[in-house]
């Protein structure tokens, strides 16, 4: 088994890995992160938006199996400006502490000058398109598209790890029930494939919590490379389990 590999994907899986015609201002979700039936760790998200400003955070803790091998953690937070047209990201970070050292990073969107910068890095910097989104935002755009009944969305997405912008396409595949920590909830079935990625990644997102993921799949060349199950969610008028 390879230790690190479901952390390493969860983002992907978030990023891979977020009702009314908008998300809810303030929530925070738990989901169990699995490789086929080995339990490898949990991860929590949390989101809140207030005057103009949002903030929006990833942690992933091993455990299961995996916590035997490995105590790596990972920490990615999005911090930026929101009104009723959107998001739009200032600062994207991602850290990771307790195990095997990989590369840090931390991007600025300077939107005067329509580029990113990377905070300490040779990274180049990147041109930035009108409505670019990063890793975590991106699904709170998906939310609110869903919630208006769209089925198609797509974004330029800042892909953190190499630093470049990416065309995510997000395209409904039509509804199933999926059964989860948190419980069994109807949902709309979501594909995202992205330009120079290997990756496909699959939501499935649920109207009774305002079109959160409540499971996320992740896939290369066919290959699963981690799932994402929901356990618990409070956001707005909306609590489970």
């Amino acid at each position: 088994m390879n230790k690190g590999r479901l952390f390493v994907t969860v983002l992907a899986l978030l990023a891979a890995a977020a009702v009314r015609a908008d998300p809810p201002a303030q929530w925070q979700a738990t989901y169990t992160v699995t490789q086929g039936s080995i339990e490898g760790g949990e991860a929590v998200q949390t989101y809140k938006a207030a005057d103009g400003r949002y903030r929006y955070t990833l942690d992933v803790t091993p455990g299961g199996v995996v916590a035997l091998f490995t105590q790596e953690t990972f920490h990615d937070e999005s911090e930026g400006a929101v009104d009723s047209d959107g998001w739009q990201p200032q600062r994207y970070a991602h850290t990771r502490s307790g195990g095997r050292k990989q590369r840090d990073y931390e991007f600025l969107f300077d939107w005067k000058a329509k580029q990113t910068r990377e905070r300490q890095g040779d990274r180049p910097p990147a041109t930035l398109l009108p409505g670019t989104l990063d890793e975590l935002t991106y699904v709170e755009a998906l939310r609110r598209t869903l919630a208006k009944g769209g089925t198609s969305l797509v974004l330029p997405v800042l892909y953190g790890s190499d630093g470049e912008i990416r065309e995510y396409r997000l395209e409904t595949q039509g509804e199933e029930e999926i059964s989860t920590p948190a419980g069994t909830f109807k949902t709309i079935k979501v594909q995202r494939t992205q330009t120079g990625g290997k990756y496909t990644v699959t939501l499935w997102c649920a109207p009774d919590l305002d079109y959160f993921p409540v499971r996320v799949d992740r896939h290369k060349r066919g290959r699963s490379q981690g799932t994402l199950l929901l356990k618990s969610y409070r956001g707005g008028e909306r609590s489970v389990p």
